[in-house]
């Protein structure tokens, strides 16, 4: 298959038409969901309910507490609740979307894959490499797929960036800029307390998955994890992280002040900036024209950035196709997997 025909095959993901082309021909994957309590937890019941390629089968959520308050939820309506052995045991379940805490996610998608299903882990996969390394290789001798929930990987302002630094619009890319902000309530400055590296273990780890797609595993990470407020609590939430390539360096930063996000690339010959990436604004500038764009400094409109949906929809190709899903290969994920624990000041 030709670069070209990746790519089309990728943008026909992203509008839908693969998708629906598939529904046609292939009969929906039974799908269903362990956990209640990750953030990106109803965005994949909705997509899964939306998309032509799955069924919702059932959710569990192992602990009473958040399963009552999830029933309390009306966008939990409508569902059917099971136990976690009910979706491991129960045959017209192909795919298990794993929405937990994150640092019991592990656990659960290793026992997903032992029980035969094609597995989703939100982001970020806890923290045990080891772990992590095991459940791609049980997958692997399997023949199952496994698919990590970071919400960049299908932004078409992201996937403009991957163009233009494969295809040499930028020349060699010098260094990379990333800002990745959230504000955080007294409730969640709890529960990031819990995480090695706070801030950025929580929400930098998006940052860090496009990074390394764009340009490879860095060569060397390193970090500055400060506390804000250290009389409150031990939450590292103004957080700088360097990651050294070859020739480029990056970096990615996060506070807790605001929400502005941004993804700037800076080449010898040009540079894509991307604002806003939920809503993404993006400034291409080009030092020579190429086939598709003229010499100079323009605004590229993109579209809207959809989550949740194109990557279930290419992860339901990639099972029928008994592949992969492209770019986001056990290798790319376990790269990100070093570089965020080293970024969170883990040693690894």
């Amino acid at each position: 298959m030709t670069r070209m025909t990746r790519r089309r095959a990728m943008s026909a993901a992203l509008t839908g038409i693969a998708a629906t082309a598939a529904a046609r021909s292939e009969a929906p994957l039974g799908a269903a969901i362990i956990g209640t309590a990750h953030s990106h937890a109803l965005g994949h019941l909705e997509a899964i309910r939306e998309s032509q390629n799955y069924r919702f089968v059932a959710v569990a959520e192992p602990d009473p507490q958040l399963r009552d308050k999830a029933r309390e939820n009306p966008r939990w309506q409508g569902v059917r609740w099971t136990s976690v052995e009910g979706i491991l045991a129960d045959e017209e379940i192909q795919l298990v979307c794993i929405e937990t805490d994150p640092l019991d996610a592990l656990a659960y998608s290793l026992a997903s894959v032992r029980a035969g299903k094609h597995t989703k882990i939100d982001k970020p996969p806890g923290v045990n490499l080891d772990l992590m390394r095991r459940i791609y290789r049980e997958a692997q001798d399997r023949g199952l797929v496994v698919q990590i929930g970071y919400v960049y990987r299908y932004n078409p302002a992201f996937r403009l960036a991957h163009r233009a630094i494969q295809e040499g619009w930028l020349g060699p890319v010098r260094s990379v800029l990333c800002q990745m902000n959230d504000m955080q309530t007294p409730e969640s400055r709890k529960r990031l307390d819990r995480y090695p590296g706070g801030q950025m273990y929580e929400i930098c780890c998006h940052m860090i998955d496009a990074l390394i797609w764009l340009m490879g595993e860095p060569t060397r990470v390193s970090s500055v994890l400060r506390r804000s407020k250290p009389h409150q609590d031990q939450m590292e939430d103004d957080v700088v992280a360097t990651f050294e390539f070859d020739p480029a360096v990056a970096a990615v930063k996060s506070h807790t002040r605001d929400g502005e996000r941004y993804f700037y690339v800076f080449g010898e010959r040009g540079s894509i900036q991307i604002d806003n990436p939920d809503r993404p604004r993006v400034r291409l500038s080009l030092a020579e024209a190429n086939a598709e764009f003229p010499s100079g400094t323009r605004s590229v409109p993109v579209g809207p950035s959809k989550r949740y949906l194109p990557d279930l929809d290419d992860l339901a190709q990639a099972i029928r196709e008994k592949r992969w899903v492209e770019h986001f290969t056990p290798n790319h994920d376990l790269a990100v997997q070093r570089a965020l624990l080293q970024a969170c000041g883990m040693g690894i």
